[in-house]
């Protein structure tokens, strides 16, 4: 027995040695304590799981009274909501979908691509449209058309004029982000209502158009922002649990492996935005998926989230949940959170973000805060 003990201390001090010889700094590998191996999953949701808005979900969509007509005008398109044959260009005769507003500024303006994020992170760098060949008069077969420049037309603050787009997000303008909170709900460690959620200045709807700043400060979409680049082995790594649920460019939640790191994950927040990433036409690979605007924002609901973007869904127990900015799932501020419900501002977020979760380091007993 006394021999045994003696190997077993020397084990642990050789050990102990070779971790007090990592370089600062450098991250230690440690193995997935996810389900596969691991305990079953314990965590729940709480929060306002049948939330009911109390303000129309269309909100800041109603484009000053003017309503659908604002982007999808009934007649004519761009020219029936005010433009000119000269002024509106090739694009604006071609787009399809009743739109509204002009795109021929985004298309020809940039027409080599958008730069987001400065190129400065690994899942930046240029937006293209789509086909190098990409024109006229086949602009509405590709998603960076209908899923961004179409978005840009308005949130770029130079081509879309009159009641579109005042530069103060419509939450903040009708005093929707800092309301009081029910009882029990977003409180701070002393119990304290915490209302100040956001700073006093105007929170900007613009992207492009914006003084001084521009797509170099943008969250990154298109073509290289992709899964591929954003998830890394996750997607790939049967450990993880999300590979069993990937079949070429499509993704299936409901295989995923159960009790796994992003299975777990899912139990408390469908992955809708993963969900809605775009394919490439004749992709195979579910890594080049990529972002575009419509896959974090549904731009026909602004308050309430139902699963039924992307093919997401909701996790059992949860019917519809508070979401606000267009968000395209649960995105609640005011989330009663705690040290084991992430709220659900985060989990939107660790949808692709996944390195960031907790199921990421083994834990099985983390929730959702809705």
């Amino acid at each position: 027995m006394k021999k045994i003990l003696f190997v077993m201390a020397l084990v642990v001090l050789a050990a102990g040695m070779m971790l007090a010889q990592t370089t600062p700094g450098t991250p230690v590998a440690l193995p997935l304590q996810g389900g596969i191996a691991g305990a079953t999953f314990t965590g729940n949701v709480t929060g306002q799981l049948n939330y009911i808005p109390n303000y129309d979900v269309m909100g800041a969509h109603e484009n000053g009274g003017r309503g659908c007509a604002g982007c999808h005008a009934p007649h004519n398109g761009a020219k029936g909501n005010g433009g000119t044959a000269t002024g509106y260009g090739n694009w604006a005769s071609a787009q399809g979908g009743l739109w509204g507003e002009d795109t021929s500024g985004i298309m020809t303006g940039y027409a080599g691509g958008i730069t987001f994020n400065a190129g400065n992170s690994h899942h930046s760098g240029v937006l293209t449209w789509g086909a190098a060949a990409l024109v006229p008069a086949t602009a509405w077969t590709d998603s960076t058309y209908t899923g961004v420049a179409t978005c840009l037309s308005c949130h770029d603050g130079v081509n879309a004029t009159g009641a579109m787009l005042s530069g103060s997000a419509y939450e903040q303008a009708f005093g929707l982000l800092n309301g009081a909170a029910p009882v029990g709900f977003n409180t701070n460690r002393n119990g304290a209502l915490s209302t100040a959620l956001y700073g006093p200045n105007a929170i900007p709807t613009f992207l492009g158009g914006v003084t001084g700043l521009g797509y170099n400060y943008q969250h990154p979409v298109g073509q290289t922002a992709n899964l591929g680049a954003v998830l890394g082995t996750v997607l790939t790594n049967p450990a993880y649990g999300l590979s069993a649920g990937v079949t070429n460019a499509s993704i299936k939640v409901t295989a995923l492996t159960p009790q796994s790191p992003y299975a777990n994950f899912v139990a408390t927040y469908y992955p809708t935005a993963l969900t809605a990433t775009v394919s490439p036409t004749g992709n195979t690979n579910a890594g080049n998926n990529f972002v575009v605007c419509t896959t974090c924002h549904n731009q026909h609901n602004m308050a309430v989230y139902a699963g039924t973007r992307g093919g997401g869904g909701l996790p059992t127990g949860v019917t519809q949940v508070r979401t606000i900015f267009f968000v395209n799932g649960g995105y609640n501020p005011g989330a009663p959170y705690d040290p084991t419900h992430v709220p659900s501002t985060m989990r939107f977020c660790q949808q692709c973000h996944f390195s960031f979760a907790s199921e990421n380091y083994g834990a099985t007993n983390v929730g959702t805060a809705y």
